[in-house]
């Protein structure tokens, strides 16, 4: 039995059809994905199928672009014009397919491996105790069943329509409502560099060796030799998968760009990559 992390598939079907030929992928093994399944990519709708199909064999934390999808579904929002979901979106199970994306968690711990997976980052700030229960806190929402509606007050429409948002993009256990789910959301799905106070940079989109001095990746700010726990994460295509420190696992290789899909071995601490279809092109 093996236990497998991959980057961002997001919508590179003939890909993970590939990856998990590769890496042989059997009944008793499981496959770890993190966040952004969909979008930008050429098969979104045939990705999502695979890896529900899949069963209790994935696990899956949601990113940036799978919580786009379920804003447009259930919140109200409209595709922007580099989104290509609209096939997913008028599929005959995307409500299916939704209702059963909604109930995935924003990050997973491995407790045989101390290892956080998340799709952006877990800021330095909070111990895996802390990060598990804030993901509670807005899975709590966007899970949310008639029941819970009805006793706590919850509704993911609700939710879903207010999501959007770079404010505020700072910490503070004070935080309340929309403010304070926004903030973990953007952290744990969108975060590349803070700033040396913690706040959470957005404008800056180019490559770490090119950042301002203000500016220093997340996973920096983590103490080498304190950081015990691993933290594996996707979203952030720029690094190539490559962050200096053995602890700290970058798994957005950038497939959709056309570089490739990776998946990592938790046991035996193994990269294996296939090439983007696009760069046969």
């Amino acid at each position: 039995m093996a236990t497998y992390a991959v980057g961002d598939v997001q919508g590179c079907l003939s890909e993970l059809e590939s990856l998990l030929k590769q890496i042989d992928f059997s009944s008793s093994d499981r496959i770890i994905f993190l966040g952004d399944l969909i979008n930008r990519g050429p098969d979104s709708l045939g990705t999502l199928r695979l890896i529900k199909s899949l069963g209790d064999q994935a696990i899956i934390v949601l990113g940036n672009h799978d919580l786009h999808f379920l804003a447009i579904l259930f919140g109200g929002h409209q595709e922007t014009k580099s989104d290509t979901l609209t096939e997913l979106i008028e599929a005959k199970d995307a409500e299916d397919l939704g209702q059963w994306l909604r109930t995935q968690p924003l990050i997973h711990y491995e407790d045989s491996f101390d290892a956080l997976m998340v799709h952006a980052g877990v800021p330095f700030f909070w111990s895996t105790q802390k990060a598990l229960s804030l993901a509670g806190e807005v899975h709590r929402i966007i899970s949310s069943t008639e029941e819970t509606e009805e006793k706590d007050g919850l509704d993911y429409r609700i939710f879903f329509k207010q999501m959007y948002g770079n404010n505020p993009n700072y910490w503070a256990e004070g935080l309340t409502g929309m403010d304070r789910y926004r903030a973990i959301i953007n952290y744990f799905t969108r975060m590349r560099f803070l700033d040396f106070e913690g706040k959470m940079d957005f404008s800056f989109k180019g490559a770490k060796e090119s950042a301002p001095d203000s500016l220093t990746p997340w996973y920096s700010f983590c103490q080498e030799g304190h950081q015990t726990r691993k933290v594996l994460f996707g979203h952030w295509a720029s690094l190539n998968g490559v962050t200096g420190r053995e602890e700290i696992i970058a798994l957005d290789t950038g497939c959709v760009w056309g570089r490739c899909l990776t998946a990592y071995c938790m046991e035996t601490k193994e990269f294996l990559s296939v090439k983007s279809f696009k760069s046969n092109k």
